[in-house]
């Protein structure tokens, strides 16, 4: 029954000593989080330390991406910090910023991404990464991350205080990143992974989508729109017709 106690037991102490991203950089990392190791005695050796150490850089990752405010982990910025984090390791990441391309082939995220297009630093990213593992694979699996970076509610507006904790609706991304970044470090085999992360702000202005609207979406599908403020299925929609697509010649997927 207790098998993974040992196991829990670490990732409760890794959270609950992890800082804010904010924090590490003006406080000083070494200071707010001083333990260097912590050491796991398990006399049945079940515990495999390279997995639980790869998990929490995962987990460490997704807690920046997901509790970072929205200005500096707007789609741009979550963009080039999973860059940043994915950099020469074994996932491979490509950035998508070219606007006219993503209303192209995203064209309902597009239009939850309409208002904020002409503010440069929250125009909308489509980030995809894929690890391939060594030797022959086994099964494929494809994930997709819904990163609302700051969720206004769009023309159906947040009100009475709900807007507040809104930057934290890029947590799915987060945590899908997160896990390419476990995967970037454990190595496993026979697996291959591809991931895209739908990265844009649903902004208030004279250009944001509004219901009743009806668009038509990559999979060919007409999307009549009953409420800006259910923009995550908008975002991730057209990422998972991609990935219908890319699962076609894959194995197992």
């Amino acid at each position: 029954n207790y098998q993974n106690a040992l196991s829990s037991c670490f990732m409760g102490a890794t959270q609950a000593l992890w800082e804010p991203l904010e924090a590490r950089e003006s406080l000083v990392e070494s200071e707010i989080e001083p333990l260097k190791n912590i050491t796991l005695f398990d006399p049945e050796a079940q515990v495999e330390v390279a997995f639980l150490n790869a998990v929490e850089s995962g987990r460490r990752l997704a807690r920046d991406l997901a509790g970072t405010n929205p200005e500096r982990f707007a789609p741009p910025g979550f963009a080039d910090y999973c860059l940043q984090q994915l950099h020469n390791s074994a996932v491979e990441l490509q950035i998508i910023d070219d606007q006219d391309f993503i209303e192209k082939e995203y064209p309902l995220l597009a239009a939850v991404a309409r208002a904020s297009k002409q503010v440069t630093r929250h125009q909308a990213r489509v980030v995809n990464m894929q690890y391939v593992g060594e030797g022959p694979i086994d099964k494929t699996l494809i994930l997709i991350g819904k990163g609302v970076t700051y969720d206004t509610g769009g023309a159906d507006v947040k009100t009475g205080g709900h807007m507040a904790g809104m930057s934290r609706d890029k947590g799915g991304a987060g945590a899908v990143a997160g896990f390419m970044k476990t995967l970037a470090e454990y190595k496993p085999k026979g697996l291959k992974v591809m991931a895209s992360l739908g990265l844009v702000r649903n902004s208030i202005g004279a250009d944001c989508f509004v219901a009743d609207e009806i668009i038509n979406s990559h999979a060919g599908v007409r999307v009549r729109i009953g409420n800006t403020d259910a923009e995550g299925r908008l975002v991730m929609a057209d990422l998972l017709s991609h990935g219908r697509e890319k699962a076609k010649g894959e194995v197992a997927p």
